[in-house]
């Protein structure tokens, strides 16, 4: 019985990756070649997050470094500014797949991040953050693209409010942003 469900997995997987190479020759170009630049504007959904409504706002640069991998920097502003308020800045690389949609472009990517907290929930903390995060850029146009992403934050000190009366090391959500490419 596990070898019919490992062999339906394998076939599976071989159909997706097939339609990943097919579909790629029918995707508009979103400009992922080299020397193209881009600017990302994005906002999360926290998954972990607790109490009062918060934001959290992220502003991006990157620059292809070759085709289809994007390297940048960033800088992100969360929190609800009145028990917690967290700020960094850091670098991010991406890499882009082939298209598995015409206009649709998965990508895997990963930011380290220098980052504060200020809270009235304890002591404020400085950590070094790693993001692994996949994603898919929806392209609107071929110098636009909407951004979608699930992330992992994994930080070196307590950063996140995932309740009401704690911080934590950790955090999870869904990044929604707009991409906007140029040469």
């Amino acid at each position: 019985m596990q070898r019919k469900s490992r062999k339906r997995r394998i076939v599976v997987l071989a159909f997706v990756m097939v339609l990943c190479v097919a579909s790629s020759a029918l995707a508009q170009d979103i400009m992922l070649k080299r020397g193209s630049q881009e600017l990302g504007l994005s906002g999360a959904f926290d998954f972990e997050h607790e109490g009062d409504p918060t934001i959290d706002f992220n502003v991006r640069y990157g620059y292809f470094i070759r085709n289809r991998l994007g390297v940048g920097g960033f800088a992100q502003i969360a929190g609800d500014f009145d028990n917690v308020l967290r700020y960094g800045v850091g670098g991010f690389g991406e890499y882009h797949f082939g298209a598995i949609m015409p206009s649709t472009v998965p990508y895997v990517g990963a930011d380290l991040e220098l980052a504060f907290v200020d809270t009235d929930l304890g002591e404020d903390n400085a950590a070094l953050v790693f993001s692994p995060r996949v994603g898919l850029k929806w392209s609107l146009r071929d110098y636009i693209a909407i951004d979608t992403n699930l992330f992992v934050a994994l930080a070196t000190d307590d950063l996140y409010q995932n309740d009401r009366d704690d911080l934590d090391a950790y955090d999870i959500g869904l990044r929604l942003g707009l991409r906007v490419f140029f040469r």
